[in-house]
C-alpha cells in the first residue's frame, strides 16, 4: 500500500496511543501514564490476584491537541495496602463500561493479550521484596531509534515471561531508565517525516518557531543550519570541530517532542513495516543518486528492527514499575555542558524554544510518573500542565502561559547564571525539582539531575560540576536516608567512577581545544571526574550519610557513555572535603554502568572497540586499571607539603620536599610511585580511597567446538540463584562467536560494548555480601547475518565487605608515616 499519513489513518487507530505505562509503585500508591486520542476521565483499579479491588483513583487527561491527551493517574490509599513481594493486577476504565478489553480502546479486536503475560488476564506487577537478597532491578540507557543492531529494552519482556511462568517472586521489580529515552538531536530523516505528520494530526495546529522564515528548512534532513547557526545548538559540532550533518533532523516543535515518546514506547501511531515512507516520500525534490540516498537506506534499515520490537517493549512496560530521569539527548546534546554552552544557546531565541518544548514534553512524559504528588492540585506540576493546556489551546500563541511554562520548568537567561554566586545554572522559586527519591525496605534510591543544577566554576570552557554546592545538598545532604537502608542506589545518568583512559583521552582534548579558543564539544568533556571539587564533594555527601554507623554502602547506576562496565571505590575519612567538623567514615562505592539499549557504534574508535580491547586498547597492558588517592581540603588553597620524594639521579639517592596545590588537593599513588623513586608522606591525609576496575566473572562451562553447527532455538535464561552453567553451554552452543564471551586472554570481560540491558541482584558469594550487575547482550547466530536473542553472559561481582583481601585499604596509607 505503501506510505499513508496519519491524518487519513487516525479513524482506525484505537483511542489508546501510547501506553499503559507502569511508574512509580508503592505499597499505598500506584501510578499508569497513559497516551489518548481522545479526552477521557481515566480510572485506574488495583486488584490482588483473586481480583478483589484494593485501591482505585480517577483523573482527566491533559489536552493537548486535537487528538493528543495524556494522563498519569494514580490509585491511593491513606495506608499501606499493598504488600511487599507480593503480585498485583490493574485495569483501566474511561467511561462506564469503556475498559481496556473493549474494542477500540487498546485495539480494534478488543483483546487486552498485547500487554499481559500467559496465565494473567490483566497487566500486573510486583511491589519490592522486603529482603534485599530477594530484589531484582533492571536499569539502562540510551535508545537511539536508528542506532545499530538490536534494541536490549526488549530483553525486559523476556525476563517478565520467563520469571512468570518459573517464579514470578523473581520476576523484576522495578526498572530505572537512567538517560537518553529518546534522541532529540541525533533524528532519522524518516522518522522526523512520520513524526511532523503525526504531530499535525495529533496537535491539529502548527508550531510558528521564532526566526524561522523558509518552513523548507523545517524539512526532514535540512534543518542542520537552523540548529547550529540559529539556535546555537553543539550536535553537529564533532570531535575536530568542524560541523557534521547530526542535526539534519533535530527535533523543534513540541508536538514533535511529544510525538516522539509516543513513537518510543509503543507501534500504534507507526505504519507497518512495508509502509514505512521512502526515500522519495521524504526527498521528493531530491534527485535519485543524491548521495543522501545510502544514509536513509542504512538508518532506514535501522528504523525497522526499532519498530519490530516495540510490541514487546509496550508489553514490559506495562508490567513492571518504571523510573526515569533524563540525560542530554531528550533535549539537546551538551545540554548545560559549560558555560559557553549556556552562553550560546540559551541567548538564541530559536535555542530556549527548543530547550523548552522538550522540557515541556519531558515533563509531561516521564516526570509527571516519577512523581505524581508534584502535579497534584497546588503544586507547580498541575500547574505546568494547565500552562501547557492553555499554550496548546492557543496554538503556541500565548505569551502569558508560555512565560508560566519557561518559569516552572526553571529555563534560564546566560545572565541568570552569570549573576549566581558561586556561578551555577539558576532556578525560580516554584520552578519543577526532576530529582526524588525512592525507598523500599533495606535501601533508597537518589535519583539524581546532574543536568540543571550544575555549577560552572573556573573559565568559560572549563569542565562543569555535574552538582553545584547548593545542588548535592538539595538531592543528596538534605535527604534524611530511612533507618533501615542497607545500602543507597544513586542513579547518575553519567558515571562517577569513569574509564581512566576515556577521561584521560577527554582533559588532552580539551587541552588543546583551549589553545583554539574552543570547546571539546564532540569529546563530551562532562565526566565526574574531570572536575574535582564537584566529585570530592558529592563522595563526601554520600559518606557523611552513613551516620551513626559510620559505614555506607552505596550502588552506583549509570548509563550514557554506551558501554557497561563494573568498578569499586573504598573510602575513608576524618575530615571529609568541605566538612566543618572532624568525622570518621568509611563507605564502598560500586558503580554499575549499562550502556547502550540501541547505540552500539561499530567501526575503529566505536564501542566495538571497548568490547574487544577492554579498559586499555594497548594490547601490552594486561592489568586492570587502579587508583590510590590521598586527599586534604587545603582551604587556604595555598602550596601543601605533604612529604618528601626520594628519587635516584645520578647514581645518587636524593630528598625533595613533596608539594602540592589546590582545594581539594589530591595525589594519586599509583601514577606517583616508580621503582627509582620511594615516597614518604609526612601530612596525614584527611581522606583516602582506592578505586579498582572490576572484571566480569569467567566462569568455566564447557565451550563448544567450531565444528559444531546447532540450530538457533529458544533458551530460557537462569533466574537469580539459580545455577548458570547449564543455560550458559546451551547458549553459547548456538553461537558463532561463542569465543566473545570470554575477554581477552580468555578471562572474564571487562567492557561490553554492544547493545546491552544490566540486572542488579544482592548475592552472598564465597561468605562475602556481594552486589551483582549481569548484563544481557547477544552473540551471533551460525545462520549467517542473524543474531540469537539478548542472554545474561556478562557477570560482575563485587564486594561490599569492608575488609576484603582483594582490595586491602591498608596499601593506600602505606606510604604514611
Amino acid at each position: 500500500m505503501g506510505w499513508t499519513p496519519l491524518r487519513e489513518r487516525i479513524n482506525q487507530i484505537p483511542l489508546v496511543l501510547a501506553g499503559p505505562i507502569l511508574r512509580r509503585t508503592e505499597p499505598n500508591a500506584v501510578t499508569v501514564w497513559i497516551a489518548l486520542k481522545e479526552s477521557r476521565t481515566v480510572t485506574l483499579v488495583i486488584f490482588d490476584t483473586n481480583k478483589k479491588v484494593l485501591i482505585t483513583g480517577r483523573k482527566k487527561t491533559t489536552q493537548l491537541g486535537d487528538n493528543l491527551h495524556i494522563v498519569a493517574v494514580t490509585a491511593k490509599s491513606s495506608h499501606a495496602v499493598l504488600l511487599y513481594g507480593e503480585n498485583y493486577l490493574y485495569n483501566l476504565a474511561f467511561d462506564p463500561g469503556e475498559t481496556l478489553a473493549k474494542a477500540g480502546v487498546l485495539n480494534l479486536e478488543g483483546s487486552i493479550a498485547e500487554i499481559t503475560y500467559p496465565g494473567y488476564e490483566l497487566p500486573s506487577f510486583a511491589i519490592v521484596p522486603n529482603n534485599l537478597k530477594d530484589l531484582r532491578l533492571i536499569h539502562g540507557s540510551c535508545r537511539k531509534p536508528h542506532g545499530e543492531s538490536m534494541d536490549a529494552l526488549a530483553t525486559v519482556d523476556k525476563m517478565i515471561r520467563e520469571a512468570l511462568a518459573k517464579d514470578p517472586k523473581k520476576r523484576p521489580h522495578q526498572l530505572f531508565l537512567t538517560g537518553d529515552q529518546i534522541y532529540a538531536d541525533d533524528v532519522a530523516d524518516a522518522l522526523l517525516f512520520m513524526l511532523m505528520d503525526a504531530s499535525q494530526t495529533l496537535l491539529g495546529w502548527l508550531e510558528i518557531l521564532p526566526v524561522v522564515t523558509n518552513p523548507e528548512h523545517l524539512n526532514p534532513g535540512k534543518r542542520n543550519y537552523l540548529a547550529t547557526y540559529v539556535a546555537g545548538l553543539t550536535a553537529s559540532l564533532n570531535k575536530i570541530n568542524r560541523i557534521s550533518n547530526i542535526a539534519k533532523s533535530h527535533l523543534f516543535t513540541f508536538g514533535e517532542f511529544c510525538v516522539m515518546y509516543l513513537f518510543a514506547w509503543c507501534d500504534v501511531l507507526w505504519p507497518q513495516l512495508e509502509d514505512l515512507p521512502t526515500f522519495a516520500d521524504v526527498h521528493p525534490h531530491a534527485s535519485q543518486f543524491t548521495k543522501g540516498k545510502a544514509e536513509f537506506k542504512k538508518e532506514l534499515k535501522y528504523l525497522q528492527n526499532f519498530r519490530e520490537t516495540l510490541k514487546k517493549i509496550r508489553r514490559a512496560l506495562a508490567n513492571v514499575p518504571t523510573y526515569m530521569i533524563f540525560d542530554d539527548h531528550e533535549i539537546t546534546d551538551d545540554w548545560y555542558l559549560n558555560m559557553a554552552w549556556c552562553d550560546r544557546t540559551l541567548s538564541k531565541p530559536l535555542g530556549r524554544r527548543v530547550l523548552q518544548n522538550g522540557l515541556l514534553a519531558y515533563a509531561i512524559c516521564q516526570a509527571w510518573g516519577n512523581t505524581p504528588d508534584e502535579f497534584e492540585h497546588g503544586k507547580s506540576g498541575a500547574a505546568l500542565l494547565q500552562a501547557a493546556q492553555v499554550w496548546a489551546t492557543s496554538q503556541g500563541q500565548n505569551p502569558e502561559s508560555e512565560e508560566e511554562i519557561t518559569r516552572l520548568i526553571g529555563l534560564p537567561f546566560p545572565a541568570n547564571i552569570r549573576n549566581s554566586h558561586p556561578r551555577q545554572v539558576s532556578h525560580s522559586k516554584d520552578s519543577l525539582n526532576w530529582h526524588y527519591t525512592v525507598t523500599g525496605p533495606g535501601y533508597e534510591v537518589l535519583v539524581l539531575d546532574t543536568r540543571t543544577w550544575r555549577a560552572f566554576p573556573g573559565k568559560e570552557f572549563d569542565f562543569p560540576g555535574l552538582l553545584s554546592e547548593e545542588g548535592c545538598n538539595q538531592q543528596i545532604s538534605a535527604v534524611i536516608p530511612p533507618k533501615d537502608a542497607e545500602v543507597t542506589l544513586v542513579i547518575s545518568p553519567g558515571p562517577v567512577i569513569g574509564v581512566p583512559f576515556l577521561e584521560t583521552i577527554q582533559k588532552a582534548a580539551k587541552a588543546f581545544a583551549e589553545t583554539i579558543g574552543s570547546a571539546a564539544w564532540g569529546f563530551d568533556p562532562e565526566a565526574w571526574g574531570l572536575e574535582a571539587t564537584a566529585f570530592e564533594r558529592l563522595l563526601a555527601a554520600l559518606a557523611l550519610r552513613t551516620s551513626p554507623a559510620n559505614k555506607g554502602r552505596v550502588i552506583v547506576l549509570s548509563g550514557d557513555v554506551h558501554y557497561g562496565f563494573a568498578a569499586r571505590l573504598q573510602y575513608a575519612a576524618t575530615n571529609p572535603f568541605h566538612y566543618s567538623h572532624s568525622s570518621n567514615t568509611e563507605m564502598i562505592v560500586v558503580q554499575f554502568t549499562s550502556s547502550s539499549f540501541k547505540n552500539e557504534v561499530s567501526g575503529t574508535g566505536g564501542s566495538h572497540s571497548l568490547h574487544k580491547k577492554g579498559f586499555f586498547p594497548i594490547e601490552a597492558i594486561k592489568h586492570l586499571p587502579t587508583a590510590e588517592i590521598l586527599g586534604w581540603n587545603n582551604q587556604q588553597e595555598k602550596e601543601l607539603e605533604i612529604g618528601v620524594i626520594d628519587f635516584l639521579a645520578d647514581e645518587i639517592f636524593q630528598r625533595i620536599p613533596w608539594k602540592i596545590k589546590g582545594t581539594p588537593a589530591k595525589i594519586d599513588l599509583v601514577q606517583a610511585r616508580s621503582w627509582h623513586r620511594l615516597l614518604e608522606i609526612t601530612q596525614k591525609p584527611e581522606w583516602w580511597y582506592r578505586i579498582d576496575f572490576i572484571l566480569g566473572k569467567y566462569e568455566q562451562v564447557r565451550e563448544p567446538q567450531d565444528s559444531d553447527y546447532i540450530k538457533p532455538q529458544y533458551i530460557s535464561a537462569p533466574l537469580p540463584g539459580e545455577e548458570r552453567e547449564q543455560y550458559l553451554e546451551q547458549y553459547l552452543a548456538m553461537a558463532k562467536n561463542y569465543r566473545d564471551y570470554r575477554g581477552k586472554k580468555g578471562r572474564g570481560k571487562e567492557i561490553v560494548g554492544l547493545n546491552n540491558l544490566g540486572e542488579i541482584t544482592f548475592e552472598v558469594v564465597d561468605g562475602k555480601q556481594v552486589a551483582v550487575q549481569t548484563l544481557w547482550w547477544q552473540l551471533e547466530s551460525w545462520d549467517k547475518g542473524t543474531f540469537l536473542e539478548p542472554f545474561p553472559l556478562t557477570k560482575y561481582e563485587v564486594s561490599l565487605e569492608f575488609d576484603d583481601r582483594e582490595h586491602p585499604m591498608s596499601d593506600v596509607l602505606k606510604d604514611c608515616l
